[in-house]
C-alpha cells in the first residue's frame, strides 16, 4: 500500500503543526506501508539530521517542494505564510500528480496545515483523499476577548468572519467535495462547512502521544508532589488565556499565598501579562522563563504539581497530552481539544460561563482542589498516564484509517 502525506509543516524538533506533520510520517512509517511525504524545503535540514541521528522515518520518502522566488516576496507581506500557502499547495499538487502518474498512490492524506479554512488540491489526483483532522472552527466565548490587546481583539474578530466565509469559499468547497473522508477536531466545525461535507465528516483530535513513551514514564518512580507549584506552557498570546489566568492566579494567592506559577513561553503579550501581574500584586510569585526547547520542557513536567492551562480555543493542546503522559494533572477550560482530553480522573475541565467573575472563582477552586489531589492522592499520576494512553497516535491512526490498514501494522 502506498500513502502520500501532504504536510506543508513537518519538523521533528518543533511543536504545533510541524509536530503533527512529523508524527503522522513517523507513526505511519512503523507500519508496513510505503510513505511519501511532500513538505517544504525549509524543513529538510532538521528532518535529515533527525533521521540520521535516530533512524526514525528512514524508510519514508521525503519530497521537498518550494517556490524559491515567490516565498521571499510574499514573506515581506505576510510573514505567517497564509498567502504563500495557496501557491505552495498548487505546487505540491503538481509534484504529486507527476509522482502519481509514474507510480500511483493508493491514498493521499492532507495532514498540515491543521486548518479547516485553507484548501488542498490533492483531491484532484483522482485517488481517495483524506482531509484532516483539521481545526480552526472553535471560537473564544463571547466577552472573553475584552482584556486582549487591540491587535489581538481585531485578529479574533477577523478570524470569526473568516470562519463564517469558509462555508462559501469555492476552494474549500472543492476540497470538501473531492475528499473521501473529512476529520474535524470538534463538533463546532460542522456548523461552518457546507451541508454536503457533513455527511462524510467525523470528529477526531489532530494530535496524539507516543504509547511507548507513556508506558516508559508510567514505570518510573513518581516524584513527591508539594501541592503548590503551577506550570503554564504556551505562547504568550491572547487566546492562550492568561488574561483570565492571571485573575485566577491572584484569586488563588488570596487563599494560598504559598502557590507559585512558572510560565514557559514567549510572544507578543508577554510584556502586557507581566505588567498585569504587577497590577494584581502577584508578579513576585511568577517565574517567567521565556521560550525553552521541547526536550527541556518535557524534563520540567516532573518538577510541578499541576499544569495550569486556561487556553480559550485550542484545537488540540499538545502540552496537555505531554503533561498527562508525564503524570501531571491538568486544569483547563472545557473548550476545544483540552476540554475533550481533560476529565475528572486526571484533573479538571472548567466551564467558561458568561459571568467572568463566576468563571474566575470556579477555575480557582478547581486549581486548589487539583493541587490538593496532587499532594494527597497517590493514584493521580497513574490516572493521568491512563488518560494519555487513550489518545495515542496508534489509536488515532486506527480510528482514521480503519480497515484500510488492517494487516499493515509493523
Amino acid at each position: 500500500m502506498k500513502v502520500l502525506l501532504s504536510a506543508f509543516a513537518c519538523d521533528p524538533i518543533l511543536g504545533s503543526d510541524e509536530e503533527v506533520g512529523w508524527q503522522w510520517a513517523r507513526e505511519l512509517s512503523m507500519r508496513n506501508v510505503g510513505i511519501t511525504v511532500i513538505t517544504r524545503k525549509s524543513h529538510r535540514p532538521a528532518i535529515e539530521k533527525h533521521v540520521e541521528a535516530t533512524g526514525q522515518c528512514k524508510n519514508v520518502h521525503f519530497i521537498y517542494v518550494d517556490i524559491d522566488w515567490l516565498h521571499p516576496v510574499l514573506h515581506r507581506i505576510n510573514r505567517r505564510n497564509h498567502i504563500y500557502y495557496y501557491f505552495w499547495q498548487w505546487a505540491a499538487y503538481r509534484t504529486a500528480a507527476r509522482l502519481h502518474a509514474m507510480a500511483p498512490f493508493d491514498l493521499v492524506h492532507h495532514v498540515t496545515w491543521v486548518s479547516f479554512r485553507q484548501p488542498s488540491f490533492m483531491g484532484l489526483l483522482g485517488t481517495p483523499m483524506y482531509f484532516g483532522p483539521v481545526a480552526g472552527g472553535d471560537e473564544i466565548p463571547k466577552g472573553y476577548a475584552r482584556a486582549f490587546s487591540f491587535n489581538q481583539r481585531m485578529a479574533e474578530h477577523l478570524r470569526g468572519w473568516a470562519n463564517i466565509l469558509t462555508r462559501f469559499d469555492p476552494l474549500m468547497r472543492m476540497t470538501y467535495r473531492n475528499a473521501s473522508k473529512i476529520f474535524f477536531t470538534s463538533q463546532e466545525h460542522l456548523q461552518r462547512v457546507p451541508q454536503f461535507a457533513r455527511s462524510k465528516a467525523a470528529v477526531e483530535l489532530a494530535i496524539g502521544c507516543d504509547r511507548r513513551k507513556v508506558d516508559t514514564l508510567a514505570n518510573h518512580a513518581e516524584p513527591a508532589r508539594q501541592g503548590n507549584r503551577l506550570l503554564f506552557v504556551g505562547r504568550c498570546i491572547g487566546w492562550k488565556g492568561m488574561d483570565i489566568g492571571l485573575l485566577v492566579f491572584a484569586k488563588i494567592r488570596q487563599i494560598r499565598p504559598d502557590i507559585t506559577l512558572t510560565v514557559i513561553g514567549d510572544g507578543v503579550d508577554r510584556a502586557r501579562w507581566m505588567e498585569k501581574a504587577r497590577e494584581l500584586g502577584v508578579a513576585h510569585a511568577i517565574d517567567w522563563r521565556g521560550w525553552l526547547s521541547k526536550l527541556a520542557v518535557l524534563d520540567l513536567y516532573a518538577k510541578f504539581d499541576v499544569l495550569f492551562y486556561p487556553s480559550l480555543r485550542d484545537s488540540g493542546g499538545f502540552v496537555v497530552l505531554e503533561a498527562l503522559q508525564c503524570g501531571l494533572p491538568v486544569v483547563a477550560f472545557r473548550l476545544g481539544g483540552p476540554g475533550v482530553v481533560v476529565v475528572d480522573s486526571c484533573g479538571a475541565a472548567v466551564e467558561a460561563s458568561p459571568d467572568m467573575a463566576e468563571t474566575v472563582e470556579r477555575y480557582a477552586q478547581a486549581v486548589l482542589a487539583t493541587l490538593a489531589r496532587a499532594r494527597n492522592e497517590p493514584g493521580l499520576p497513574s490516572a493521568c498516564y491512563a488518560r494519555a494512553a487513550e489518545f495515542t497516535w496508534d489509536a488515532l491512526i486506527d480510528r482514521i484509517y480503519g480497515s484500510v490498514l488492517i494487516g499493515h501494522r509493523g
